[in-house]
């Protein structure tokens, strides 16, 4: 692997695809949650993984092709059946439903141990600000633990066009959240306007980094990740670079019914780097970065939610 970044078209694979659900449907949820909770909405969970197994072609794949990657890493034969993806499917149902809950002033009533806050209290303390680094596992909205622990917003630099139903329901189940959405707009200077702002501010900046961002040209790394290359966005790391900030890996699990473990762990520490070895110290970061998003998706299999082609960027690269 060399330190430079490559220029690549942005998987299509999610960015194409139409944000599910109605307007109508999400007014429903955000309802019942109000008045009854979260919890009797459980019993809503099988036929709604049932719905997308059978109708949810790319998904299904997706998951299949996925669950086969885990199962060759951990040495076990056999090819994933509908059963193994159904699975897959409630697991993310049932992370959306937590999501719910957490945004309905339920997070008291969830269970969250932190493991590894050392890594973030220095920003903490000096108020500097830091770049905290996830994925599509688990539930990022977890974050919401931290920002209150430490009393500092968080602000999560998102992509958010195909996610504006399910913001806005969030927007009405909590408007007083102390994490706050950025949305990735590539054609506005307000985007890095405001991510400076927060850092002047001594706020931390959130951003999920398994998934390339749609736009015409991206700029990208690759590195091992389930036996294979993969292709992640480099942006993240370049930005928290250039911010000279700290970077730290969040991850939260599920363990249960409400009930997770969250994980920091250092990436960067954020300390000065030179225009000669940058490209170098990113495509270490990245790699470091997919050693334990695989780490986790072999802790927690079920819990990692691209249900998209992720390695067909670099598969096409090689061509």
């Amino acid at each position: 692997m060399t330190g430079e970044g490559h220029d690549a078209a942005p998987s299509a694979g999610w960015s194409s695809a139409g944000e599910r659900g109605s307007p109508l449907a999400l007014r429903f949820i955000v309802g019942c949650v109000r008045t009854i909770g979260p919890g009797p909405l459980v019993i809503l969970l099988a036929p709604i993984a049932l719905y997308f197994v059978a109708f949810a072609t790319e998904a299904r794949r997706a998951s299949r092709s996925y669950l086969r990657r885990i199962r060759h890493v951990q040495g076990e034969s056999g090819e994933p059946g509908l059963l193994a993806v159904y699975r897959h499917i409630y697991s993310f149902a049932a992370a959306i439903l937590d999501r719910v809950a957490l945004w309905s002033s339920a997070i008291d009533r969830f269970d969250i141990e932190i493991h590894g806050r050392e890594h973030m209290q220095p920003a903490i303390e000096a108020h500097t600000g830091a770049f905290l680094i996830g994925a599509h596992i688990g539930s990022f909205d977890v974050l919401r633990v931290i920002a209150r622990d430490a009393d500092i917003p968080i602000n999560v630099l998102m992509y958010s066009v195909h996610a504006e139903r399910i913001n806005q329901a969030f927007k009405e189940l909590d408007p007083d959240s102390n994490v706050r959405i950025i949305d990735l707009d590539q054609t506005s200077v307000n985007t890095g306007l405001e991510i400076r702002r927060c850092i002047e501010r001594g706020e931390f900046v959130a951003v999920l980094a398994d998934r390339m961002r749609p736009s015409a040209r991206n700029r990208v790394g690759y590195a091992n990740f389930l036996g294979d290359q993969a292709a992640f966005p480099q942006g993240p790391f370049l930005l928290a670079s250039l911010l000279r900030l700290p970077v730290v890996l969040t991850i939260a699990l599920r363990r249960g019914p409400r009930r997770y473990d969250i994980y920091l762990e250092p990436i960067s520490d954020g300390a000065p780097i030179g225009p000669k070895e940058r490209p170098a110290a990113i495509q270490q970061q990245i790699e470091l970065y997919a050693s334990r998003l695989e780490h986790y998706c072999l802790e927690a299999p079920l819990q990692w939610f691209n249900f998209y082609d992720f390695w067909a960027k670099a598969d096409n690269e090689r061509g």
